[in-house]
């Protein structure tokens, strides 16, 4: 389960740093939201090898949160995106690659929370 959260940081990390690239430094609150939840993920992950009850609880409750979120943004950002393409504004663009780093992020973060979801889930009918 650890493996699970540590990709997914890396996996924000890299998405905010391709905000970055794709759109400019308009894009630095997801270079700084990715990275933080990024490196939050990376170190719940590491320390989840201790077994340690609230770090499981953690590991699965960030990326349902994250979901959340990524979800709230992406529908704002489609919205502003509708907005943009009636007035054709030279904005389009940008918003069209956030809306999708932005839609990816909330998919990958549903399928981690599933994951770690069912990891629990198994580990706890083991034991």
């Amino acid at each position: 389960m650890n493996i699970i959260l540590i990709f997914y940081g890396f996996f924000l990390i890299s998405c905010g740093i391709g905000s970055v690239i794709f759109i400019g430094m308009k894009a630095k609150t997801a270079l700084i939201s990715g990275s933080s939840s990024g490196l939050i993920s990376i170190l719940v992950g590491y320390f989840y090898t201790l077994h340690n009850i609230p770090l499981v609880i953690i590991a699965i409750i960030i990326p349902l949160a994250l979901f959340c979120i990524f979800s709230w943004r992406s529908t704002k950002t489609l919205l502003k995106l509708i907005e943009l393409i009636s007035e054709k504004s030279p904005e389009t663009n940008s918003k069209a690659i956030a809306f999708l780093i932005i839609s990816l992020m909330a998919v990958v973060s549903i399928f981690t929370f599933a994951i770690q979801l069912t990891e629990y889930v198994n580990i706890a009918l083991v034991q």
